[in-house]
């Protein structure tokens, strides 16, 4: 069975406010998923900094070294590496966390200047993350889907 999530939110005034908001989670990171700071800047765009997602490179790494190690006891490790790389950059590609779809569309409603920290949190740490993020701006949470 999944665990449940909590998606913590916290509107800041700068992104440097957010920035500061997410080093605040380190004290945290028992209870967290995933993390974003989300920025709009003066222009409209939007973007997104992901702090705790596996990139596909972290997984491709990742993969080919268990493919390796798995080659190496089972007979063929170049094959075994070259299926581990494969499959880490499978796993790692896939948008795990929060969908930047939805980080997206949280910027969207930012003012020009504005930003937000997106925080995928267990559920039985939402209070003591909301607490600790309290000091950076106005801290909001949902119910977040399942996390395998």
């Amino acid at each position: 069975m999944a665990d449940p999530a909590r998606l913590v939110v916290v509107s800041c005034a700068s992104r440097g406010e957010a920035e500061r908001a997410l080093e605040a989670l380190d004290g945290l990171r028992a209870y967290l998923l995933d993390a974003a700071v989300v920025t709009r800047s003066e222009g409209g765009r939007v973007e997104l900094r992901q702090a705790h997602q596996v990139a596909a490179g972290e997984g491709l790494v990742a993969g080919g070294t268990v493919g390796f190690v798995a080659g190496m006891l089972l007979g063929g490790p170049i094959g075994g590496a070259l299926l581990g790389m494969l499959g880490g950059g499978v796993w790692g590609a896939r948008d795990t966390g929060v969908p930047d779809a939805r980080l997206r569309e949280l910027g969207e409603s930012l003012a020009p200047g504005g930003a937000l920290l997106c925080a995928l949190v267990k559920a039985d740490g939402a209070a003591a993350v909301r607490e600790g993020l309290a000091p950076y701006g106005e801290v909001a949470d949902a119910d977040a889907p399942p996390v395998p």
